[in-house]
């Protein structure tokens, strides 16, 4: 398993196995959240476009990417002095300031970086101005200078050439153009309870009405391109229930945040795969006998037992 060089919770580390399967063969992989970039590194696509509305992190990874060694540099010096409230605070007061929007793109990336492997547990947070608002995390020790996984980082973004982005789904979505990429989204999660609400979209809510916005846009892709898409969530009813156009496999994962480590226990989840006519690659869109009006007209006399219609249409709809 080749690990993120931030801490993330939700990342995809601890079930890349169970999605490994479920991610079809393709020349590119498309994701609209890329988070921690686990899929990113374990898959084995030849190009990649990997996106985010969060412009601290498609930084990191840009100058992961291009100046790796620099950016190791400035982040091992922050990280000598850093495990105490105060140096934390200090250096969250300076990413939060004005003045660090002048900062030279790595020095600020290296800022971030430090942040989320000092902050509470890895959570990654702004408020409604754009600050920076994760509290000191209180390490027994040191944390863990990621050298290592910047290094792997880098050359796997140079080798596949791979294109970060800094936008919304709705923009990365609108990219794509033919069916030789897979889109994988990994959204922030509807909350399985009122008290794991961890759903923001940088500096704002990801709710309800967005989870229904990108499930109509990725059918829409599809319709329009035969993309093969898989998503990941929660398993809740309005899941389900949003992701209905998708077959959905569940799976147990372990929490990663909260309050008290031994209390965290395993939370089910989904990987969804979109549903597909098997003759044009489309879900349901009418695109060709198969998904047409004809074969649900055939679905529905075989549910009531009147037979089949005999029509010449061939292949299953979906």
């Amino acid at each position: 398993m080749i690990r993120s060089m931030l801490k993330w919770p939700g990342g995809k580390s601890r079930v890349i196995p169970e999605l490994l399967p479920h991610l079809p063969k393709a020349d590119c992989l498309v994701e609209p959240f890329v988070g921690g970039a686990s899929v990113f590194l374990n898959t084995d696509y030849r190009r990649y476009i990997l996106a985010d509305i969060n412009p601290d992190l498609i930084r990191l990874y840009r100058e992961a990417k291009n100046n790796p060694d620099l950016l190791i540099s400035i982040t091992r010096l922050l990280f000598e002095k850093g495990n105490c409230k105060e140096e934390y605070l200090r250096n969250r007061k300076l990413f939060n300031s004005a003045d660090s929007k002048i900062l030279a793109s790595v020095r600020r990336a290296a800022l971030f970086l430090y942040l989320n492997r000092h902050g509470y547990n890895g959570v990654v947070r702004y408020n409604q101005k754009g600050n920076y608002n994760i509290p000191f995390g209180k390490h027994k020790s040191n944390p863990y200078f990621p050298e290592k996984e910047i290094r792997c980082f880098a050359e796997k973004a140079n080798d596949t050439k791979a294109l970060f982005l800094c936008c919304s789904f709705h923009n990365t979505i609108e990219i794509i153009t033919g069916a030789d990429a897979v889109i994988y989204c990994d959204p922030p999660y509807l909350p399985a309870s009122e008290t794991a609400n961890f759903t923001q979209y940088h500096t704002e809510p990801f709710t309800e009405r967005h989870h229904r916005q990108l499930a109509t846009e990725l059918l829409a892709v599809n319709r329009k391109h035969g993309t093969p898409i898989v998503i990941s969530n929660s398993d809740t009813e309005i899941t389900r229930e949003i992701y209905h156009d998708f077959r959905l496999h569940e799976i147990s994962v372990q929490r990663s945040v909260s309050t008290d480590a031994s209390n965290r226990q395993k939370a089910k989840e989904i990987i969804g795969v979109l549903n597909i006519c098997e003759g044009c690659g489309r879900a349901g869109g009418g695109c060709c006998p198969d998904c047409g009006p004809a074969a649900r007209l055939r679905k529905r006399h075989c549910r009531t037992g009147r037979g089949s219609v005999h029509n010449g249409i061939s292949g299953n709809a979906r």
